[in-house]
Parts: structure tokens; sequence; C-alpha cells
């Protein structure tokens, strides 16, 4: 058994998984993400405790992971930089500890365990508070020097500002914070992204004009990494991508209205994660109990 950790840019959740045999976790411990990252193994050191004992620990984060360190470089939705959560973690539980990029681990588990399984390259978007995404090549993780993934600081438009100081990034323009922000606009203060979903399938038309709007900017970014990359399939995930075909809908209409090579090739499958919102929980588990010593242990 394995602790799973992934921590996102609102909160972190935390669940006990079977690493031999991963599946979404029945129970998950839930809290806010400190605003400092420096914050974060003192935060999450109790749930562990309490889970524990465990072979090793896997953690997911949001943001730029120093993975052979076990070093969380920088987070774009937390103040503080290189928080060493390996280490701290090893020398406080005993245990390996594997620290990765919160969307290469969904990828991970929706490649080897989840609906990307027979697909050569698996591509995964993941709508949270912001944007990430992971590419798995032939069941392997692939990380460029470090930083493959961040695609949601690909700036796609002039503007809005994005929480991280540059403008018309692509989570600027459809994430969780974006819909939040929209249901605040057009429905009162107290609302979010599922009530503007809920508004949009009552037959609220600004509510569908708006999540249609941000629909094809999701098919824009999407249609940038298509070309680029030349994926077998695309997996949407994360809480945003609850919002289902109110999304993806107008994302698949607006890739197939593409010309040229998109015509020729043909637009991947678009397609949900099997594992929801506990995809990155399940490849930590996985990464975590590929680990050596784990292994040997074994």
């Amino acid at each position: 058994m394995v602790i799973a950790v992934d921590i996102g840019g609102t909160s972190i959740r935390i669940a006990r998984i079977d690493a031999e045999a991963p599946a979404s976790p029945a129970t998950i411990v839930t809290f806010p993400t400190p605003e400092d990252i420096g914050e974060i193994p003192d935060v999450i050191t109790p749930s562990i405790g309490e889970l524990g004992p465990v072979e090793a620990i896997g953690i997911g984060c949001a943001g730029l992971v120093d993975v052979s360190n076990g070093v969380l470089e920088w987070m774009p939705h937390a103040a503080g930089r290189d928080a060493e959560l390996g280490e701290i973690l090893t020398k406080r539980f005993g245990v390996p500890v594997l620290v990765d990029n919160d969307a290469n681990l969904a990828t991970l588990a929706e490649a080897r365990c989840g609906i990307g399984r027979g697909y050569r390259m698996v591509l995964m978007v993941t709508l949270g508070t912001g944007i990430g995404a992971g590419l798995v090549v032939d069941g392997d993780l692939e990380r460029g020097r470090g930083a493959l993934g961040e695609v949601g600081h690909m700036r796609l438009a002039a503007e809005p500002q994005c929480v991280c100081g540059l403008s018309g990034c692509w989570e600027a323009l459809v994430s969780g914070r974006v819909l939040d922000a929209l249901a605040v606009e057009l429905i009162g203060p107290t609302a979010d992204g599922a009530a503007l979903v809920a508004a949009a399938t009552a037959g609220d038309e600004a509510a569908v004009t708006r999540l249609d709007a941000a629909g094809e900017w999701l098919g824009i970014g999407l249609g940038n990494l298509i070309a680029t990359l030349d994926p077998d399939v695309v997996v949407v995930g994360g809480g945003a991508a609850d919002a289902g075909d109110a999304l993806l809908a107008p994302a698949a209409r607006y890739l197939e209205s593409l010309r040229g090579g998109f015509a020729v090739a043909g637009v991947p499958p678009l397609v949900r994660p099997e594992f929801g919102r506990a995809a990155g929980l399940v490849g930590a588990a996985i990464a975590a109990g590929s680990l050596p010593g784990i292994v040997a242990e074994r």
C-alpha cells in the first residue's frame, strides 16, 4: 500500500491506494492548499500519518517539479520556491517518496490502467484551477527538459491577465477559475462553475453562450497541442472537466471545423478519464509503487 497525494492549486487530496491493483480510492481526505509551498510538508504530514503505515508516498503537484530530487520548484497558484518535499517526508516517515507533476501522474494512470490503454501516445489535459498536461509514449512519461506539460501558459490571446503574470494564457480563458468567475458574474457572489453548468443545462442562454465561448477556447488550445504532438487519443480531465459536454461539445465542434492537415488526418478521439478526478491519485500510487526500493521488497 502507498499514500497518494494530489496537490492542486486550490486543494490537496490524500488517499491510501494499493499500488499492485490501483483503483479510485473510496476515501479521500481533502483540505485547502496553503498559500506558500513551503508549508505543504507540515500540512500533509498529519493525514499521511493517520493513513499509514505504507511502503511509499507518491505526490503529484500542480507546477514545476525536479523529479530526480523530489523538489517542488514552483506553483503558479501559490507563493514560495523549491520546497524539498521528497527529502522532508522521507526523513519524517522513513519510506521512499516520489514527487512529480500532477498532470504527469494523472496521464500515467489513464495510459497504463485507464481509458488510454492500448494507445501508443496518450495526451491528457487536466482542467482544474489552472490547466496542465501530460504525455505518455509507449507506456512511459515524456518530460522534455522537465517542464513539459505547462500548457496552461500557452499564450492564445492578448488578454485577460493570468495569475502567472502573463496575459492571454490558455488557463486564463478556460479553467476552473474562469468558470467560477463567470458564474459569479452571471449568477451571484456565491456561485461556482457547477452552478454555471446547471444554469446552462436549465436553458439559461447567457450561461450557454459563456460556456460555448470557453469551450471554443478549450478547442483552440487542444488544436494547437494536437497539431504539434499528433497524439493517438486526448483525455480531458480535472475538476472543471466535470462540466462535460457543456465544454467538450463546443471544443469538439471547433476541432471538427478545422481544415488542412486536420481534415486529412482526422481529429484523435476526445475522451473523459476512466478514473475521473482520482486520476492524479491513482497515478501517484502507480509511480510510488514502482520505486526501486519497493520493487526489491516485493
